[in-house]
């Protein structure tokens, strides 16, 4: 009897409270699905050039999404929207004398942190400036596992070097979006030595400090980064090629400035040696992101001469007192990452 009552109830099938309900979730997810298609569609196919080239730039800037600018458009159409930044059209190198640090004695208990931390509002972008009198302050820091673990949190980072302060630095091997931070993009030189890329034949779009202090970016071999005496260094460039020098010697590097809105990381400096550590935030309801542009705008309004940027998307975080501070893009939280600027207390930084 037990029996035929359970198979009288499996030829039943599920309750009607719970098809009505599935029925329901199916159909709502439908028309979500839909919805979202026809909004990339009028993004990428609608009346407006502008948004579409925005949209189209934006997602191909990403690791994880792509392939979202392919929906719609045609590897030709794509083309016109892709940024290629050759060595060649790199720019000027970086003159060092139109930067000034002055020496600079152990601060006294009521001459000020040496640093100051800003919140940005310029237009739509949002976000975090660190301007640190001292160059020598800054130092790199690295996951210390390359190619083989995965990367440290810069939270991690930042606790490990016993720092004030960090942000996000290189770029790193990210396919898919599923890098776990333990690869660096291009080159790496920590406290002089160079860590990664070694054997590269090539060069590199180097964003990095020198023994001086003073900040370089440019397109440079192993060699030549070692010539100038760059003591610390990273790289990073687009999906689509575009170099980290935004500003050299006050002037912005115009074939450069391709790419979406998006949140960025940047690091600059001002003639008289202080470091502008930026983040700008993105992917959410109070800010979609930053252009290139941008960057350079509110770089050249805190007197930025020289400028380069560093990777950002869902790697841009900026750390303080242990702390996160601004709004991380990643869904999942921080990520790994293989190396950071860090701020250091002034007794801890030789040279």
């Amino acid at each position: 009897m037990d029996t035929e009552k359970l198979q009288q109830e499996t030829k039943r099938g599920l309750p009607k409270p719970v098809k009505y309900t599935l029925s329901f979730l199916g159909v709502t997810l439908l028309c979500a699905a839909l919805t979202l298609l026809g909004v990339i569609w009028v993004l990428e196919k609608g009346p407006s050039p502008t948004a579409t080239e925005t949209f189209t730039r934006s997602v191909r800037e990403t690791s994880a999404i792509r392939w979202v600018a392919r929906i719609f458009l045609s590897e030709e159409e794509l083309e016109r929207y892709k940024s290629v930044s050759s060595p060649s059209a790199e720019g000027k190198s970086v003159n060092t004398s139109l930067i000034h640090i002055a020496e600079r004695e152990q601060s006294g208990e009521d001459e000020g942190a040496g640093y100051e931390l800003l919140d940005i509002s310029e237009g739509t972008c949002k976000g975090k400036l660190l301007i640190v009198d001292d160059p020598k302050r800054v130092i790199l820091g690295t996951s210390d596992n390359f190619g083989r673990d995965a990367g440290w949190e810069l939270t991690e980072m930042v606790e490990r070097y016993g720092a004030i302060a960090g942000i996000n630095a290189g770029g790193f091997n990210d396919e898919g979006g599923r890098g776990n931070g333990s690869t660096p993009q291009g080159l790496v030189i920590d406290d002089g030595e160079v860590t990664w890329g070694a054997k590269h034949q090539g060069g590199f779009h180097v964003v990095g400090l020198d023994e001086d202090g003073i900040l370089r970016v440019g397109f440079m071999t192993v060699q030549q980064a070692l010539d100038e005496r760059i003591r610390w260094a990273v790289s990073f460039e687009t999906y689509d090629g575009l170099a980290s020098a935004l500003i050299v010697n006050g002037e912005v590097q115009k074939q450069n400035l391709g790419g979406g809105v998006n949140p960025r990381t940047a690091i600059g400096q001002r003639s008289d040696g202080a470091l502008l550590l930026l983040v700008l935030d993105g992917r959410s309801i109070s800010t979609l992101g930053a252009t290139m542009q941008d960057i350079c705008d509110i770089m050249l309004e805190y007197g930025a001469v020289n400028a380069g940027n560093l990777d950002g998307g869902s790697s841009t975080v900026m750390v303080y007192d242990g702390q996160i501070i601004n709004n991380c893009a990643s869904v999942v939280g921080p990520r790994r990452i293989p190396t950071a600027f860090l701020l250091m207390e002034e007794g801890d930084v030789d040279g």
